[in-house]
């Protein structure tokens, strides 16, 4: 027999003991399983194991009902808290985008015009700007390493002075 009719009729059998099937795959079935053993052999083992299931009733404690659903609760909320917080971080770097290259470009052409303004040469004003934009951003990025010089003592993992 095709292997292909085997799998077929565990598939129909497990559809049959879980949500039903139809009339015609219910008469495909019956006849397969009475051709086949191996089949008729599964299909009985799948009926005792849901029959031996059903023993296994087991009663909710509404109280640990309410805790997981309040649980459940409370991690969805928190998800969508940070769902939202991502989505204004991301408005927020845009904008920061957007505010840094635009400040560039500004304070590239005031620099330029004041550069042949005073007859400075090109790398002078050009090394200026870098100091200006740049020297701030690292100051920033290297404080953290400061942290401890900075707050006058010992501080734990999460900046608080101990």
């Amino acid at each position: 027999m095709p292997i292909e009719n085997h799998e077929k009729a565990r598939f129909l059998l497990h559809r049959a003991l879980v949500e039903g099937i139809s009339l015609e795959d219910r008469r495909w079935l019956d006849a397969h399983v009475g051709q086949c053993a191996e089949c008729g052999r599964y299909a009985d083992l799948s009926a005792r194991t849901v029959r031996a299931l059903d023993w296994f009733a087991l009663e909710l404690d509404p109280a640990a009902a309410l805790r997981v659903e309040n649980v459940v609760r409370s991690r969805a909320e928190e998800m969508r808290s940070a769902e939202a917080h991502a989505k204004r971080l991301w408005i927020g770097t845009a904008v920061a985008i957007f505010l840094t290259f635009t400040g560039s470009a500004v304070t590239w052409h005031t620099l330029a015009w004041l550069a042949s303004q005073w007859n400075l040469p090109s790398r002078v004003w050009q090394i200026g700007f870098v100091a200006f934009w740049l020297l701030p951003s690292l100051m920033l990025a290297l404080l953290p390493l400061f942290r401890r010089t900075l707050l006058g003592g010992h501080s734990d993992s999460k900046g608080q002075t101990i």
